[in-house]
């Protein structure tokens, strides 16, 4: 039997990642200094070890110097007239600066850990022996765009500026791949194509400089690989300071858990009337069609029964929108349906709609856990998988707004996804389950978590997805990170009130989070098929906890008889379900519980905490 301890104490402290040089050409004016050789030396001092780099004048006055891939967990860096040969120096980057310093008594700059810019120049204030510095584009440069992804050129009719996020209004594009041969150029900076452009979202809309864009182009394209189509958002995750990761792994995590269609994304950097407003990331929107959800799509205003049961695309919202429909959660929260497809409603359209999710609201607030009626209305699969991707990410938002569910004609059930928006991840400092004390509400999830066999099914997918599809996800965001580390930086100097300028430092960040959150839902759910298992006892049989306190015990046979006893060998529980799940509460304490089968009976310890 696999043994799942109930909950676990740990006390992980944030850890602080020093600085990265990054992968790439960085420049140094040695106007002022005149130096009569220039060289780049950076080390750690936790480590004891130094690194000196000889540099080269470039053809642009420049020195320069070009690093293959990235180095992490440095400490500082300095510009230096110095006679040490380049390599490896086993001392620690302090003892080396004096040593410059002092002992050689050679000029450098002063030290800093400042994040360096690639395709930057690093300027000293002044020709002083120490002299402060900073980093900046270069004098001249043509372009603002990094050069490292491709980029998306729009131009709106007579350069309007885009103020309504309801209101489109004309413009031409072109994409130019930059030589990058993943992907191909559309159009010319002399053939350019029509598409229409104009604002989207709530907050993301209203509270930052940097906005997002939601485009319909006049003919479909598949967009830097992404499935053909007219319509495609350009996202600004200006909310998000984890490296642009919350979204990505996010999207990452709903292919790997096999939600039936998860949105393309790719990063772009964008040039809008002539100027670079940094990296965005363009994205399949979610909506009707054969490539991406694909049911039946339902013609607007309909009133024939035999029509108006599907396809349906509606989005649990946290906006109010005129023509929403709303119901009363059985909790007494407000919830708010949007429905994308159809858009408009007839009043046969819109009674089928409210006695859908009503009857969904009533069957999930049934008192019998032991219901399967809500099964009928909901399939249970996909809300797993949705659900795990939610739990994760700690998504506090993932049942309050853009939440996403859809039905196809004849088919009874709703089905949960696609995902979309993960911009409430990780804000939270303590580990719960996303439904407990959550800060905006989450619609449904906290009742449905009650139900035994949505318990079973949740720790049935995690096993699989845990022991088999996890890994690799650390190779995925490192390699995410790379590919756009350099444009980060440009985008941070464009809009530098957003962070993730040091990509590499905040992508540790990030992995903390994750990794913090991933050994916490091990802990409630087991490690998966590659975790520890009791050989002396039956392997079917698995407890987890979805609540604090509360257990429940699943196998794939019914249980005859349950004895539960606490530290001193007293007997607080004994059961004869009689079936395959049994759910039940236990006080703070240590626990030995025994469990009968018809052809097996084992023991298992647990904490609860």
């Amino acid at each position: 039997m696999r043994i799942f301890f109930i909950a676990i104490l740990l006390s992980i402290s944030n850890i602080a990642f020093a600085l990265t040089i990054p992968k790439g050409k960085f420049y140094f004016d040695n106007s002022l200094t005149q130096y009569s050789v220039v060289k780049f030396v950076y080390g750690s001092d936790s480590n004891a070890e130094t690194y000196v780099a000889s540099m080269k004048v470039g053809n642009n006055g420049y020195w320069e110097i070009t690093f293959d891939h990235a180095i992490e967990n440095m400490y500082r860096y300095t510009f230096a007239e110095t006679s040490l040969p380049d390599g490896k120096i086993e001392d620690t980057f302090s003892n080396v600066k004096e040593h410059i310093s002092k002992t050689l008594v050679e000029n450098r700059t002063a030290t800093t850990s400042q994040a360096i810019l690639v395709g930057g120049v690093y300027t000293p204030a002044t020709g002083d022996n120490w002299a402060q510095g900073s980093w900046k584009m270069l004098s001249g440069s043509t372009t603002n765009y990094s050069g490292t992804l491709p980029v998306m050129y729009i131009t709106t009719e007579n350069l309007t500026p885009i103020t309504s996020t309801d209101t489109y209004i004309n413009a031409q594009y072109w994409i130019d791949n930059l030589g990058n041969n993943d992907f191909y150029s559309i159009g010319s900076d002399t053939t350019q194509l029509s598409l229409q452009i104009r604002g989207r979202g709530n907050y993301t809309w209203t509270s930052f400089d940097k906005k997002p864009y939601r485009i319909k182009l006049a003919e479909k394209a598949p967009l830097l690989g992404l499935s053909k189509s007219k319509h495609f958002a350009l996202l600004a995750h200006a909310d998000d300071n984890l490296a642009f990761l919350r979204n990505t792994v996010g999207f990452e995590l709903s292919r790997r858990l096999g939600l039936k269609y998860t949105p393309a994304q790719q990063p772009v950097e964008v040039v809008l009337n002539n100027d670079y407003i940094g990296l965005y990331f363009l994205t399949e929107t979610i909506r009707v069609a054969k490539n991406r959800v694909n049911i039946t799509e339902q013609p607007n205003n309909i009133t024939h029964p035999d029509s108006i049961s599907g396809g349906w695309l509606i989005e649990i919202d946290n906006y109010d929108e005129e023509q929403q429909l709303r119901i009363t959660e059985k909790n007494g929260e407000i919830i708010r349906f949007t429905f994308q497809s159809p858009e408009i409603l007839s009043n046969e359209q819109r009674t089928y709609l409210n006695n859908q999710v009503s009857a969904i609201n009533n069957a999930i607030y049934n008192s019998d856990k032991n219901s399967t009626y809500w099964e009928s209305l909901v399939d249970i699969d996909s809300l797993a998988r949705f659900y795990i991707v939610q739990e994760i990410m700690d998504n506090a938002e993932s049942f309050h707004g853009s939440c996403y569910l859809h039905k196809e004609i004849g088919n009874r059930k709703w089905i949960f996804g696609p995902v979309w928006d993960f911009g409430n991840s990780y804000h939270r400092s303590h580990q719960e389950f996303i439904y407990q004390n959550p800060p905006f509400g989450q619609t449904w999830i906290g009742e449905i978590a009650k139900f035994p066999r949505f318990q079973q099914k949740v720790v049935e997918i995690w096993e699989s997805f845990k022991g088999n599809d996890y890994d690799g996800l650390d190779l995925f965001i490192d390699e995410f990170c790379e590919q756009i580390a350099t444009a980060a930086q440009y985008n941070a100097i464009r809009w530098p009130n957003y962070g993730n300028y040091d990509i590499s430092s905040i992508k540790n960040d990030f992995n903390n989070y994750l990794s913090n959150r991933i050994d916490w839902l091990v802990s409630k759910w087991g490690e998966g098929k590659s975790g520890i298992t009791d050989n002396i006892t039956n392997p079917n049989i698995s407890i987890y906890s979805f609540s604090p306190g509360n257990i429940t015990i699943s196998s794939d046979e019914p249980i005859l008889e349950i004895i539960i006893y606490d530290i001193s060998g007293k007997i607080v529980l004994m059961t004869s379900p009689g079936t395959n799940i049994f759910n039940t509460d236990l006080q703070k304490g240590v626990y030995i519980i025994s469990t009968k089968t018809a052809c097996s009976s084992h023991q298992s310890k647990i904490i609860i905490n």
